[in-house]
């Protein structure tokens, strides 16, 4: 799990938050936005580079939802495939290593790779959810 191309700012990704994890930081192979912009998400010479991400949950906050816990309806993007919740709370820098393109399975077709983007507005409402986790 790797990619091998400088994710641009709004792209969503999969994220292997198991390596060298402590609870209760995130954990398992889950699906983050990239929130960096690309100029910062360069490689570093032959090593890779890193990105600032924003983490994706299924698990619904219900009453400990604050304006850091961002929804998404699962109909909204392809690769999002229920409702979700941007946890701005968790913004983490990782590496490229950690990072892989989401992989879509139709039944009966081939899986693919998606390059899908968060619109503007999508990304301004997460923009939102960070000022409010940093206290800005």
């Amino acid at each position: 799990m790797t990619i091998n191309f400088v994710p641009e700012r709004g792209r969503i990704l999969m994220c292997d938050y198991d390596m060298a994890r402590v609870p209760p930081e995130m954990e398992k192979i889950r699906r983050v936005v990239v929130v960096s912009p690309r100029s910062y998400n360069h490689r570093h010479g032959s090593r890779p580079g890193r990105c600032v991400v924003v983490p994706f949950s299924a698990t619904d906050p219900d009453r400990h939802a604050t304006p850091a816990d961002v929804p998404f309806d699962g109909a909204t993007y392809e690769c999002l495939t229920v409702n979700t919740w941007a946890i701005c709370s968790a913004v983490m820098s990782v590496s490229h290593d950690r990072l892989d393109r989401v992989q879509i399975r139709r039944h009966g077709a081939p899986p693919r790779y998606s390059s899908e983007m968060l619109t503007t507005i999508d990304m301004m409402r997460i923009e939102r959810g960070l000022k409010h986790a940093l206290g800005a």
